[in-house]
């Protein structure tokens, strides 16, 4: 069975220290090596288009108390240049008040992977410095025109590097020719090990101009696609009329048996 935190947002540090504490993330986080907070900064555009910096603030807050690894910040935008969305959101800012390093995905150098058991791409980029990081997607809860929803899974989009997957936009090509298949090959590769979600005011109807939505929650899981699924139902869809979702079902996740745990 796999567990869901669903709490009330009253304000990031708060919220966010009662979903990771009711799936007991302080145990599982590690003491070693490096965690990444991936926050969803495809642009340069406010929440909650992006992430809140608030959001991710909190998450490192809550990790720094709890591990001893080196905590950074990474992303790899969809449009323009990673460096820009960083400071237009105030992570710029966020990154000089701890001391904290931000990684451009986009930017950093790349190893090639490859498997045999990936649904299209038989091998990716990714920055070297993912393979072996603790992996924290921390995405705005979104409807998206490709893939119906994007949250914790299509979040890791960010670290394919722009210079291999840029076309109309920076990761034009993992678009083609499908999306859905897209996310599950890029999670296969590397899916997120921790997943937190802002979903205090999502977005509706699309990914970068949609209708903001007062939803007034934070969720979190490790199983990317159990949260996927709760944060999908909550944007009013079936996850399992999603196709993404329906093939990842017992391959990086469960639909299946997922007990919420309210807060």
């Amino acid at each position: 069975m796999s567990v869901v935190a669903k709490v009330k947002f009253t304000n990031y540090e708060t919220s966010v220290a009662k979903a990771l504490d009711l799936i007991k993330a302080a145990g599982k986080l590690p003491q070693k090596g490096l965690v990444i907070i991936k926050p969803n900064l495809t642009n340069a555009n406010p929440p909650p288009v992006t992430t809140n910096v608030k959001a991710v603030e909190s998450v490192y807050n809550y990790c720094k108390s709890n591990s001893n690894a080196t905590i950074a910040i990474g992303e790899g935008c969809g449009e323009g240049i990673t460096a820009n969305t960083f400071k237009a959101n105030g992570y710029t800012r966020l990154a000089d008040k701890y001391g904290i390093r931000l990684i451009d995905f986009n930017e950093e150098k790349a190893i090639v992977l490859k498997r045999k058991d990936t649904l299209q791409l038989k091998q990716v980029y990714i920055p070297e410095i993912v393979k072996d990081a603790f992996i924290i997607s921390l995405p705005v809860l979104k409807d998206h025109c490709f893939t119906v929803t994007t949250v914790a899974m299509k979040n890791m989009f960010g670290i394919a590097p722009a210079p291999y997957y840029r076309g109309s936009w920076n990761k034009s090509k993992l678009h083609s020719p499908s999306t859905h298949k897209s996310v599950i090959d890029i999670c296969l590769y590397k899916k997120p090990d921790l997943c937190v979600v802002d979903a205090s005011v999502a977005l509706a109807g699309t990914h970068l101009s949609g209708e903001s939505k007062n939803l007034g929650l934070i969720l979190a899981g490790f199983d990317a696609v159990a949260v996927d699924a709760v944060g999908s139902e909550l944007l009013g869809h079936d996850p399992k009329e999603i196709r993404y979702l329906t093939l990842a079902n017992n391959v990086l996740g469960s639909l299946d048996n997922i007990e919420i745990l309210n807060g």
